[in-house]
């Protein structure tokens, strides 16, 4: 018996051609944009639109050098708030006021992955035109619930505490509509977030056996004191899944290609989409794959994936 599909989102790197619209501004609220008449003190923060990124003061001054140009005096310290949610990396979200609203086209897409959530509900819209062209036709939608209690009993329906869902895919949009739009919004009461917004192409790379299991890496340490004493420093973390896959034979060259072609991209690894196993998602690079033709019929393989840290 065979459980569960595996699949694998690679993700688009989402360009400003991309990017339609989004409801967090850039500046944000709490963003300065960078000035080259402002004399700076160390330590302030100035963001540049054209590279939707932070720069971090090292010196004070005024200097007419773009920071991105500028290593001496600016420290490129990540994505503006609104583009946080493209930045690739696991523990910074995009934060706003309830609906957080994004719309993006990026092309032939049937995979789409919501990561490091903070909301109640995530609703996937998409269309096989442009959003704002009168003759658009919705072509997909899905609402989300990102309530992530599983209930067992009637004493987790009537008194269980609502978790939030961290993680959510899609790996069946209609990939046909290269032009249209999809439109991602995350409800709730209060502030939303989105730490990873991807599409890109789906891929089946087979189904997961029994076996399968996440963990995690922590990256925390022991220091000594220098007085004999010894204390714990909290660190990084990261996911680590791993997936026992068995799939046809006649899928063995596809499968092969497609791994080797991916080996160095971090993409979206799902074992399930099943909500009581969510851990089994993780965006990371697998660390080897050695493909075994079990039987006349049956190839197998296992995938070790580490997820990109968290902090």
């Amino acid at each position: 018996m065979i459980p569960y599909c595996a699949s694998m989102i690679v993700p688009v790197q989402i360009t400003d051609a991309m990017l339609v619209s989004c409801t967090v501004p850039e500046p944000a609220p709490g963003e300065t944009e960078w000035n080259a008449a402002t004399a700076y003190t160390v330590g302030q923060v100035a963001i540049r639109t054209t590279t939707h990124h932070k720069y971090k003061r090292l010196v004070a001054g005024t200097t007419p050098a773009l920071p991105e140009a500028d290593i001496v005096n600016w420290l490129d310290i990540g994505a503006t708030l609104k583009w946080v949610q493209f930045d690739r990396k696991i523990g910074t979200q995009t934060t706003g006021p309830s609906p957080l609203t994004t719309v993006l086209r990026g092309g032939s897409a049937e995979g789409l992955a919501l990561l490091e959530l903070q909301g109640q509900t995530a609703r996937v819209r998409q269309y096989d035109k442009a959003i704002t062209d009168p003759a658009k036709v919705l072509v997909f939608e899905r609402t989300i619930d990102l309530d992530g209690l599983v209930v067992t009993d009637v004493y987790d329906w009537m008194f269980g505490t609502s978790e939030q869902k961290l993680n959510a895919v899609i790996t069946d949009l209609p990939g046909q509509y290269t032009s249209g739009d999809i439109e991602v919004t995350i409800t709730s009461s209060g502030t939303v977030g989105i730490g990873v917004l991807a599409v890109g192409r789906s891929h089946s790379i087979g189904a997961v056996a029994y076996g399968a299991g996440a963990g995690i890496i922590n990256r925390g340490k022991v220091n000594k004191d220098g007085f004999g004493g010894r204390e714990w420093r909290q660190g990084d973390w990261a996911s680590r899944v791993t997936l026992p896959v068995i799939a046809e034979r006649f899928d063995f060259p596809r499968i092969h290609r497609l791994l080797a072609k991916q080996r160095s991209t971090p993409c979206i690894y799902i074992g399930s989409e099943l909500a009581e196993m969510e851990p089994l998602i993780v965006y990371g690079v697998y660390r080897d794959a050695y493909i075994t033709v079990s039987n006349y019929s049956i190839l197998s393989y296992n995938l070790d994936i580490e997820g990109l840290s968290n902090t």
